[in-house]
């Protein structure tokens, strides 16, 4: 829903919580690029979040070579975010994963940087794993239960008027026997699927990372898969 709350009606203070809680952590300049106001709009919003509760539902942080400043939620702001929507489950913050949420969503900021929004849908991991076992579910008429055992959480999924992707960020510290894991859990969750939701992106940090990706994928027995793998601000999009 990230790319749907600049025109939504919530209220604007409702807007940038939303907005921080499907990215998990994101940078300021993205936010407003997402919302469409400027930095002076921003800061006014920014300001009345952190004045509207009685716990603090916002902070920012500087990333790790201070050269960008990002928003996450606290615990209560994501219990608001999940009130606000109608979402149950245990409200989970994204302290520990800045620099993958990040990375992440980079890639979508890349993508509408250069595209725009329209004809296009962002699934952040919520979304993704939602709309994958439905996919599933459609697909092979499984049992809850049966699908619970091999389902697996995509980093996040992409749709276009070109296509449908799922897409991982990886940053470089699973183990090849880590990969190897999930890559069969790929090839168990979208072989039954259409060819059109086959198809994988997958981003990382340099290419020697890479090329081991591409080697530990080769290695997979035959399957109806599309992965493609790319150095992250190289990666493309297309069928």
């Amino acid at each position: 829903m990230i790319l749907e709350w600049r025109n939504s009606e919530f209220p604007p203070e409702q807007k940038l919580l939303g907005v921080v809680f499907d990215a998990g952590v994101i940078l300021r300049s993205d936010v407003a690029f997402l919302l469409d106001w400027n930095e002076g709009l921003l800061r006014k919003y920014v300001h009345r979040v952190r004045n509207l509760h009685p716990e603090p539902l916002l902070r920012g942080g500087w990333t790790r070579n201070r050269s960008s400043y990002a928003y996450v939620l606290t615990e209560p702001g994501v219990r608001y975010v999940h009130q606000m929507l109608g979402i149950e489950g245990k409200p989970v913050t994204m302290d520990a994963l800045w620099n993958h949420a990040l990375g992440l969503n980079s890639i979508l900021m890349r993508y509408v940087r250069k595209h725009g929004f329209d004809g296009v849908r962002w699934f952040n991991t919520r979304e993704a794993t939602d709309e994958l076992w439905f996919l599933r579910k459609l697909a092979t008429g499984a049992t809850d239960a049966d699908l619970r055992v091999t389902s697996i959480r995509p980093d996040a999924a992409l749709r276009t008027s070109r296509g449908f992707w799922w897409i991982e960020f990886d940053n470089a510290t699973e183990t090849s026997r880590q990969l190897w894991r999930k890559y069969q859990m790929y090839i168990t969750n979208l072989s039954d699927l259409d060819e059109s939701f086959r198809h994988v992106v997958w981003v990382t940090k340099n290419e020697t990372r890479q090329k081991s990706m591409e080697l530990i994928w080769s290695k997979m027995q035959e399957n109806p898969l599309c992965v493609q793998f790319f150095i992250e601000g190289q990666e493309t999009f297309e069928e």
